[in-house]
């Protein structure tokens, strides 16, 4: 008798414990917190670069040798699109653009078969570039 007692009451606590969940909740919004959502989405959506990873190929204050290493990775990696800069008096040579470290690995260890000073640096890249 007890025992069907205690069924009884746990099958009344489950029906009502469903009945409860299923009813609707209303979650209303401060206005301010409205407008600070808006504001941080529309920055990030205004924002075209991004911090990520590149292989900087070659660094050298003359141009003649990074004109020659832009030529050799042309030559033999015409995929990887090199690209160059210039901060001076450094010009720099890189290739790539990963958001992971671990993305670029692979690519890093093949380069420096051919270009053994290639390390990963982080730099602004634009968010459509990367790979």
């Amino acid at each position: 008798m007890k025992q069907l007692i205690q069924s009884v009451v746990l099958i009344l606590v489950c029906s009502l414990a469903t009945q409860h969940a299923s009813s609707q909740v209303t979650f209303t919004e401060e206005s301010d917190v409205t407008q600070l959502m808006s504001k941080y989405r529309g920055f990030h959506q205004q924002q075209i670069t991004l911090k990520a990873w590149r292989i900087q190929v070659v660094t050298t204050n003359d141009r003649r040798n990074m004109e020659t290493a832009m030529s050799k990775l042309n030559q033999m990696y015409p995929e990887l699109d090199p690209s160059w800069t210039h901060a001076s008096p450094y010009y720099q040579v890189k290739v790539g653009a990963f958001e992971e470290k671990s993305d670029l690995q692979n690519l890093l260890i093949t380069l420096k078969r051919d270009f053994p000073s290639a390390i990963p640096v982080m730099d602004d890249i634009e968010k459509v570039k990367l790979l």
